[in-house]
């Protein structure tokens, strides 16, 4: 016998390569789940049997953390481009009406007020009121609350401006849904994988109407925004995916897409690269789409949309 290195003995056995030798005793395998693991499942099963005995409370705890996933969907570039966009809306209506009316009463004390009351009543999501109970209010100024606040304020300052109430709807890209694609996005779990409808879809279908032989928009104001996307794009082709272009497509408000589009263009004929990149960026909502809520539902809480921006504005990409 001899003593190993804590002094114990050492019991003695062949030698892996069959000669002899000194080896320890390997330790016992384990042979099931350790303590910690059993304790987290029981408590993971209680919990579930209690909200199970419990529907109102599981629906409270499920509606609070799908708040709370939205609300980090929209931490990152989506109020900057809210925001923009609504000052863009002004900007159009001044173009195309060839008055200064929309900005004064945008930037009215009004408007203030009306932003402060929409504060206190919005549901927390853009154009989400109808829908209170599935998009419950978080404490705090929630990205989402503050969005549905200047949208409404900005409303009213159309409206005050001369718009009828369809036509201010439309210009913060917020019409109502209707028909067949708004029964389709109506239940719950649509409601999941597509959050944010209302400015995405209103993008898209305005877009679609001011682009060249469009029944809707003005001549004066297609050429503006295509023409300006046109010089934006070819003025940027030496960066890779800008995030200037978004925050543009944003500002244009209803000639978002002509916008956007016409930059890409300009982009590629002008060798610039990235364009991809830029070209999911356009939502002027977020980054967060559909896919996400299929193949990451998780994603918005391991990555917040704050993330990902601070990381473009840090690395450029």
């Amino acid at each position: 016998m001899s003593l190993d290195r804590a002094g114990k003995s050492a019991r003695k056995t062949p030698a892996a390569s069959g000669g002899k030798g000194f080896t320890r005793k390997a330790a016992p395998e384990s042979s099931g789940p350790g303590i910690g693991t059993v304790v987290a499942g029981g408590a993971a099963a209680l919990g579930a049997a209690a909200l199970l005995k419990n529907p109102g409370l599981a629906k409270t705890i499920l509606g609070k953390a799908n708040a709370a996933r939205q609300q980090l969907m929209l931490s990152g570039f989506a109020l900057p481009k809210s925001v923009l966009g609504n000052v863009g809306s002004s900007v159009e209506a001044s173009i195309e009406g060839k008055t200064l009316k929309p900005l004064k009463e945008l930037f009215s004390k009004q408007t203030l007020r009306d932003a402060k009351d929409a504060y206190k009543l919005n549901a927390g999501l853009p154009g989400a009121a109808q829908h209170a109970p599935l998009n419950p209010v978080l404490p705090g100024p929630m990205p989402g609350r503050l969005m549905g606040a200047l949208d409404e304020a900005t409303q009213k300052s159309h409206l005050r401006a001369g718009m009828s109430r369809e036509e201010a709807q439309s210009a913060v890209l917020q019409s109502p849904l209707t028909g067949g694609l708004a029964e389709a996005l109506d239940s719950p779990a649509s409601r999941y994988l597509v959050p944010f409808r209302r400015t995405p879809f209103n993008q898209f279908q305005e877009g679609l109407k001011r682009l060249p032989g469009g029944k809707s928009g003005s001549t004066l104001g297609k050429s503006v925004y295509i023409g300006a996307g046109a010089a934006h794009g070819a003025a940027t082709a030496d960066d890779n995916a800008p995030l200037s272009i978004p925050l543009a497509t944003a500002f244009a408000a209803r000639y978002g897409l002509p916008y956007a589009l016409s930059a890409l263009a300009a982009r590629h004929y002008a060798g610039g690269s990235g364009n991809a990149d830029i070209a999911s960026q356009l939502t002027p909502v977020s980054e967060y789409g559909m896919s996400s809520g299929l193949i990451d539902p998780t994603r918005a809480f391991t990555k917040p949309a704050a993330f990902t921006a601070l990381e473009k504005l840090l690395g450029g990409q």
